[in-house]
């Protein structure tokens, strides 16, 4: 299932904003939208101004923020502490700070970023950030009229830094300056590491002098730097962003002052996460390239700096929807009470409806054997009751072949010839062969009656036993057996 970021860099002068949708599939930008500000006036109005025409055009429901925060609203202060662990760091952290800092540390948010060092090192050096809390709570109250409630407010640029750090080669040197028409925000880095950060304004009114003394500022910058790392340093390559590109010439003089290749950075192209690029036309990299790092430190993970914290944290999924869920929790229960009642009810009647049934069968069973006086189980009893009753109906012995007695006497009936004088007396059915006895005028009709019976399919071979005449009655008694 796919999810949506939304990326949104707020600066001094313009709001740029990026929405991703992230996959199994991969990332796709859906939207994006640059707001200049119109005038020089209070960044509050212009921010909700700004805020409300990038509503408009991209829908941000659903989606997870990550925003910056300007960067020259941020204190930076470099340090070195004895120990490693980040709990131990984030307690420690306010006293170490608390003389260098012109606000009280309770007016406050204070994050870190940790260079990476060798795992050697008894020491851990950090990048400390601190930002006025009535300054982060009116931004977050501006973003909250718009239903923007980011996971997220990191510095501004600075995820854009992350992504180049893991970008250059980790032998080289190199500055990334993030410029707008009135302040720039520069990253220091080595080794792969954001080593410093700082932010300072920019004169717009003369290009090449504006240009100079931010050149200036930049060495000054440097040189500080150089002295904490007890060498001169001088980087390789500059990148740069941002909308200040947009005035003439001053990348030029920038280039020519530092005497240092400068370089335009484009994230989408370089990082290679989106898998459907933009609309060349309407994506300007380096105006929406803050906008984009922000979405994509979310969803590389790549987390740093992060003032939603302490009494700014965002809202536990449980303690924003508490009421919804405690409505939800009472509605479930008394749906799974009904259910529960519905299944003992259905439980009880089934119940009553097999006792009934049971009763039923036993008294069933009782009316057809009331010999049986100890009923355990009625309906087995009964087949063994069925099972004799057939085998007495049967033949004994013959049960296996369904000859019954019934049978025998009918195929008799059959198949003696009715022209034929005969009475029998006596029939004697055993367990493989029938005798029959009785009387008749000749001789010549015994035969006859013999003749015929052995056309029935149960009798394999019939014997004449006796034959005699009665001198009583001058008959002859006669007696048949029969081999089942």
């Amino acid at each position: 299932m796919s999810r949506k970021i939304l990326g949104l860099d707020i600066q001094n002068n313009a709001v740029s904003a990026v929405l991703i949708s992230s996959g199994i599939k991969g990332a796709v930008i859906e939207a994006h939208d640059y707001v200049p500000f119109s005038t020089q006036g209070d960044h509050e109005n212009e921010l909700a101004v700004a805020l409300e025409m990038v509503a408009k055009k991209i829908d941000v429901f659903g989606s997870v923020c990550v925003a910056s925060f300007p960067a020259d609203w941020i204190s930076y202060r470099n340090l070195k502490l004895p120990f490693k662990g980040k709990k131990k760091i984030s307690k420690i952290l306010p006293y170490e700070l608390e003389p260098t800092l012109p606000l009280p540390v309770d007016d406050l948010i204070i994050d870190f970023h940790v260079i990476k060092r060798a795992e050697h090192t008894d020491h851990t050096d950090i990048i400390a950030a601190a930002v006025d809390k009535s300054e982060l709570q009116s931004y977050l109250d501006n973003l909250s009229t718009f239903h923007i409630d980011p996971e997220i407010v990191t510095v501004q640029s600075y995820p854009a830094a992350l992504c180049i750090a893991n970008l250059i080669d980790g032998s080289k040197k190199w500055l990334f300056i993030d410029l707008d028409n009135t302040r720039a925000t520069m990253f220091v880095g080595t080794s792969g590491n954001i080593r410093l950060m700082r932010s300072f304004a920019i004169s717009s009114n003369d290009i090449p002098s504006s240009a100079e003394r931010f050149c200036t500022n930049v060495y000054q910058t440097l040189s500080a730097f150089g002295d904490e790392l007890g060498f001169d340093f001088q980087p390789d390559e500059i990148l740069i962003s941002g909308s200040g590109l947009d005035v003439p010439d001053f990348e030029n003089h920038l280039a020519t002052s530092l005497e240092v290749p400068i370089k335009r950075i484009n994230l989408v192209r370089d990082t290679d996460v989106i898998k459907q690029h933009p609309l060349e036309q309407s994506w300007i990299p380096h105006k929406n390239d803050g906008a984009f790092a922000l979405a994509l430190m979310e969803i590389q993970g790549n987390y740093g700096l992060n003032f939603r914290k302490g009494p700014f944290a965002p809202k536990k999924f449980w303690q924003e929807h508490k009421k919804s869920l405690i409505k939800t929790g009472i509605l479930a229960a008394v749906v799974i009470a009904l259910a529960f009642t519905n299944l003992v009810l259905d439980s009880y009647l089934m119940n009553k409806k097999f006792n009934r049934l049971n009763r039923q069968i036993e008294d069933t069973f009782t009316s057809i054997f009331p010999d049986v006086k100890k009923i355990v189980d009625p309906l087995q009893q009964m087949k063994i009751k069925m099972q004799a009753a057939r085998r007495n109906a049967l033949l004994p012995g013959a049960t296996d072949r369904s000859i019954r007695t019934i049978d025998i006497l009918r195929d008799i009936s059959r198949l003696t010839p009715k022209e034929v004088d005969v009475n029998l007396t006596r029939l004697v059915v055993s367990m493989d062969s029938v005798v029959i006895s009785g009387n008749t005028d000749t001789y010549k009709s015994v035969d006859g009656i013999k003749s015929s019976l052995e056309q029935a399919d149960f009798f394999k071979k019939i014997v004449i036993s006796s034959a005699n005449i009665d001198k009583s009655d001058n008959r002859v008694r006669f007696k048949l057996k029969i081999d089942l």
